[in-house]
């Protein structure tokens, strides 16, 4: 997250030399950082790093400790915690040492340079992978949801889409290799952005913060918006299946609710935390004296923040909305607290999971009888399946367990009977 001022490169020498210190006469004075301020900044930061271990260690934890997590839709947010978690420990211990250093002073020798070639490109592709696991989190709930009856996220195509979260950011983020060097600017060395010939610096640092931009922030929000707003109108044109008495309407009712809670706060979080990132760096690039001299202090500290955030912000929700990690990080907590209880039974979970292979045990047990054709009981099966993918809906878990695993049991126990 490399977001230190840019040196335009108007000769064939390497960047370092005296001629890079009349790019700072026109700069304004730096802005003095008072105590409070230092120490406001780093405890901001420090409550970040916290919260997003905690989070995310938990939301791992409980995801390898409960059998009800181990599925496809759930590998996406493990994948987002692995992100984030790395976020959180490569990215963030730099902006506490900055702050307290007061300096943006880099390390000097071969060290220095392979480190700031290395160190904000593996901080880059962190983030974005996380940006991405969103994306394909939305996708798998639109395939669950809105195409229940069709096998279309498989096991395989899960693994794809994981590894290409992280493949498009280290292909996106290849060029810092080229770009980033350390710069010797008034004695100071400073790890900057100095796209060296043939390349035009100004050309193209805005063209590649325009691809960032649209590849990590329009893209993925537009498809999660667009995703999830098919998902809830689907969720709330279902009607309650089976007997449509006071209770099972307001259970639902809470159900949709929870479910547009959870979709909303995953939109927003992502658009409202990555924006100040953006424009920044946009700033950058159509602003001369910025893109010379950088951006104020302040600006780059919140941009950076609020893109931290996300990483703590992104657990949370799932720790709070979802059942299923809810009742997971409570055992384990209590687990760790008290001695005397510390083995976690996920069978005993109270999430949606354990209920849907109930009554999918019930379900073959029930159709299996007094049915002679084939097709009518798998084309029972399906409504009925279907139906009960919605009560799990109506248990407030936006996560529920789909309707293949079921089906799939179902389908085979069908061909052994007819044998």
């Amino acid at each position: 997250m490399n977001m230190t001022r840019n040196i335009t490169n108007d000769t064939d020498s390497f960047p370092g030399e005296k001629e890079n210190d009349y790019l700072l006469d026109s700069c304004p004075p730096a802005k003095r950082v008072t105590p409070l301020e230092n120490v406001t900044k780093i405890t901001a930061l420090l409550v970040i790093i916290i919260a997003s271990l905690v989070g995310n260690i938990l939301v791992i934890t409980v995801s390898r400790r409960n059998r009800n997590l181990r599925t496809i839709a759930y590998s996406f947010v493990i994948n987002m915690a692995i992100a984030d978690l790395m976020t959180t420990v490569i990215n963030m211990p730099e902006s506490v040492i900055v702050e307290i250093r007061n300096t943006d002073q880099w390390f000097p020798g071969e060290v220095g340079v392979v480190m700031c070639k290395f160190w904000p490109f593996l901080q880059q592709v962190c983030a974005f992978c996380s940006v991405l696991s969103l994306l394909a989190i939305s996708l798998d709930r639109y395939f669950a949801i809105c195409l229940p009856l069709k096998r279309i996220m498989s096991q395989k195509l899960s693994r794809v889409l994981i590894l290409l979260t992280w493949l498009l950011p280290v292909v996106s983020s290849a060029p810092m290799f080229v770009a980033n060097n350390v710069v010797e600017i008034s004695g100071e060395l400073l790890c900057l952005e100095v796209w060296p010939s043939p390349f035009d610096p100004v050309k193209a640092h805005t063209d590649y913060t325009i691809i960032l931009f649209v590849l990590f922030y329009v893209f993925p929000l537009t498809v999660i918006s667009f995703l999830y707003s098919l998902v809830i109108f689907k969720i709330w044109r279902r009607r309650v299946p089976g007997n449509r008495s006071t209770v099972t309407i307001e259970a639902y009712s809470r159900s949709r609710r929870k479910a547009l809670k959870v979709f909303i706060s995953i939109v927003v979080c992502f658009a409202l935390c990555w924006l100040p990132y953006h424009v920044t760096f946009f700033l950058s690039s159509y602003n001369e004296i910025y893109f010379n001299c950088g951006l104020p202090r302040d600006v780059t500290f919140i941009a950076v923040f609020f893109s931290y955030a996300t990483s703590a912000f992104n657990p949370c929700i799932y720790l709070v909305l979802n059942k299923e990690y809810r009742t997971g990080s409570k055992r384990l907590l209590y687990s760790c607290c008290c001695k005397g209880s510390s083995t976690f039974h996920p069978e005993r979970a109270t999430g949606t999971s354990g209920h849907s292979r109930i009554r999918a045990s019930q379900l073959r047990a029930q159709i299996s009888v007094n049915i002679k054709s084939p097709r009518v009981r798998i084309a029972r099966f399906r409504r009925r399946r279907v139906d009960s993918y919605h009560e799990d809906l109506s248990k407030g878990d936006a996560f529920a367990l789909p309707y293949r695993s079921a089906r799939a049991e179902f389908e085979s126990e069908n061909c052994r009977i007819n044998k």
